[in-house]
């Protein structure tokens, strides 16, 4: 689809994108995409495009500390407040949504439906509501962030570091493309999911869910990945030859495809009116 379909928009104060589909499609909830640390909504421009052929609305939003929203460099803040400006967009959006988060976002739609405020949930490469250890391959990217990680300051890692644990999987040309784009994140935020401070009451999460993992990732290993599945009550998928940033790694399409396919299995299409001229 063309990119033309996406178009920039401001939600709950919040600078955003959205999606609609040329057809609408009775009974079916909107997706609300929600970004990883590092980044903003716009890591999730491909899938709204996606998704809009198929029948979906769809929108992801930025969130404090970045896209021109402060505080600068996302300092002083915490999981807490990234929950509480989703719930933001969700009231806004009128709708429950199925909420599709990647990395970061996994863990905050995890909050987000225990808080009952999810149709769905699709978790890719989610942060556990747990500790998240550093793997030995990626001890040289965290370690000399730890200290303004423990001190709840801003940090960003390295070109090299970044290409290192997140796009190990993503063509080497694009790697310093999208380093180029990371904002700061919270070191507040990190220190949390280094320590599992974020817990999820995961009995109190009903509504369907769907996790997905790479086989290569070396920010959330795997094993972490089936530990979130397993306390949702379903099978994680682990893809081989994907990593953690399979939002745009090759192949991603049909990663997007599966997620296409479960929501179809809950919500078919069914079209009934024009929402915008093709």
């Amino acid at each position: 689809m063309d990119s033309q379909c996406v178009s920039p928009t401001v939600i709950a104060g919040f600078p955003a994108i959205e999606a609609s589909p040329a057809q609408t499609s009775a009974g079916r909830p909107p997706l609300l995409f929600v970004h990883g640390a590092f980044v903003d909504h716009n890591s999730f421009r491909p899938w709204l495009e996606f998704f809009a052929a198929r029948g979906w609305r769809g929108v992801a939003a930025a969130r404090r500390g970045r896209a021109g929203i402060g505080p600068a460099r996302a300092k002083g803040l915490s999981v807490a407040d990234y929950v509480d400006d989703t719930l933001k967009v969700i009231a806004a959006l009128g709708d429950r949504p199925i909420v599709v988060g990647h990395s970061l976002g996994g863990l905050i739609a995890q909050q987000i439906a225990a808080l009952g405020k999810a149709e769905a949930i699709v978790l890719l490469c989610p942060a556990p509501a747990a500790k998240l250890p550093a793997q030995k391959v990626a001890l040289s990217t965290y370690l000399p962030m730890m200290p303004r990680i423990l001190a709840g300051q801003p940090i960003l890692p390295s070109a090299k570091g970044c290409a290192t644990i997140a796009l190990n999987r993503m063509p080497k040309e694009a790697c310093p493309i999208l380093h180029a784009q990371l904002v700061p994140e919270s070191g507040k935020v990190y220190r949390e999911l280094i320590f599992g401070s974020c817990k999820v009451d995961f009995s109190k999460i009903s509504c369907p869910a769907m996790v997905i993992g790479g086989a290569e990732d070396r920010i959330v290993a795997p094993a972490l990945v089936e530990w979130t599945a397993g306390k949702l009550g379903v099978a994680a998928e682990i893809r081989e030859r994907h990593a953690h940033w399979l939002l745009a790694e090759p192949g991603w399409e049909m990663i997007a495809g599966s997620v296409a396919d479960f929501l179809a299995e809950h919500w078919p299409q069914q079209r009934t009116s024009l929402s915008r001229i093709a």
